[in-house]
């Protein structure tokens, strides 16, 4: 398979890792990047850290440069969608008319902002995204973020460390409903509170619109809000159209089996835009982070190949906020028993979740990253005594030996 034709579908992070690994096992192949946006390949993760900071910070995006596309002879056509994907010639349309034939397709096309009705209203999708509201998040700017999630919270306490007031408005009671222990979201609250962000919990926004003024005015179920930015972070859709055009089966995402293969044996996905089966969590997944977009495209790459290399990892991903590092593994099921190592109020700790036999499934950790790579090796691993994993007296390398 040297010389064959790879097109890759997705100009982002899951895209460039691809077209590495292709490169390194094909030095002869023809691999060919199709991206919708302007830029090179960068990774998002950086959005709403380095890139919501400051202009010389946003180069750390950028994990290659033009000069390695050139000298390995990766072709990246940027500003240009895929269109169609007409199967049985193996046949690619773009957006500018032209084809490109290909013998593997790997598609990653990743996801699209929730968006909020009415407006203006800010998102952190894309890395023009970042540049219009680092321009907006000026010293004394009143921003109003509406969405309790990571990006919520990320883009909080980025604002707060430009001088900006926040309010944050979420329509469930906690923060982090989606992934987290109630208790961590409540430690997530108060340490935005210790630095000046107001919380507006339970509460619905009902409309947004700009004032005369040039202000904006976020209506809410508990009374309005008067914003100079807004910025919205309630969740992704996945970009799953050209697949469903092209007859690929998809749930709320590209369906692929361990090797990353769709319902066509010509094409792959990989990325967040695709639906896995997850062994440790025991069902298919659409996985929303760094993880998926790195490592789950370079087992793509290899069996577009020819090799039978599988991806089932364990969802894991990490958020940096003021300089409270919070990582996660796994989700956290309602019948789960969760486990709490460490005492909150000192600002370390650990919670895990163990299923009905006492395997590790989950586990988050609160300024006590060191224990991560443990907990990772536990879901692998057989069950654990509660009462030991709550012992912070025992090691967790000692419970992991046993």
């Amino acid at each position: 398979m040297q010389s064959q034709n790879f097109v890759i579908v997705g100009g982002g992070q899951a895209g460039r890792r691809a077209a590495e690994v292709l490169r390194e096992r094909a030095p002869e192949a023809r691999i060919c990047i199709i991206g919708d946006e302007p830029h090179l390949p960068y990774d998002r993760p950086s959005l709403s850290k380095d890139a919501l900071l400051d202009a010389e910070r946003e180069r750390h995006a950028f994990i290659r440069d033009v000069d390695y596309y050139r000298s390995q002879r990766i072709e990246v056509r940027l500003g240009l969608k895929a269109t169609a994907i007409h199967r049985a010639e193996r046949l690619l349309t773009l957006s500018d008319g032209s084809t490109l034939s290909y013998d593997r397709l790997l598609l990653a096309t990743g996801s699209r902002v929730r968006e909020l009705r009415g407006g203006p209203v800010h998102y952190l999708r894309t890395l023009d995204d970042a540049r219009n509201l680092r321009a907006r998040l000026a010293q004394g700017a009143r921003v109003v973020i509406v969405g309790g999630g990571f990006i919520g919270l990320e883009v909080a306490a980025t604002a707060f460390g430009r001088g900006c007031t926040v309010t944050l408005v979420e329509p469930v009671e906690r923060l982090l409903t989606r992934s987290m222990p109630a208790e961590v979201g409540e430690f997530m609250r108060q340490l935005h509170v210790s630095r000046g962000v107001e919380f507006r919990l339970g509460t619905q926004v009902t409309d947004i619109r700009e004032a005369p003024d040039g202000s904006v005015r976020v209506a809410t179920s508990e009374g309005e809000l008067i914003a100079d930015v807004v910025v919205a972070g309630i969740g992704v859709i996945p970009n799953t159209e050209l697949a469903e055009q092209a007859g690929l089966e998809v749930r709320d995402g590209i369906v692929v089996d361990h090797e990353c293969r769709t319902s066509d044996p010509h094409i792959f996905a990989a990325g967040e835009v695709t639906r896995h089966f997850v062994s440790s969590v025991g069902r298919h997944m659409r996985v929303e982070s760094w993880q998926v977009a790195e490592k789950q495209p370079a087992v793509a790459a290899a069996n577009m190949l020819g090799a039978t290399e599988r991806y089932d990892e364990t969802p894991w991903l990490w958020s940096d906020q003021y300089d409270c590092n919070v990582q996660s593994l796994g989700t956290f099921e309602d019948a789960y028993k969760v486990v709490l190592r460490g005492v909150i109020s000192d600002g370390a700790f650990s919670m895990i979740g163990l299923n009905h036999a006492g395997n590790v499934r989950a586990a988050v950790t609160v300024n006590n990253g060191k224990d991560m790579a443990i907990f990772v090796r536990m879901v692998a691993g057989g069950p654990v005594d509660a009462n030991q994993m709550a012992d912070t007296s025992v090691s967790l390398r000692s419970l992991l030996k046993r």
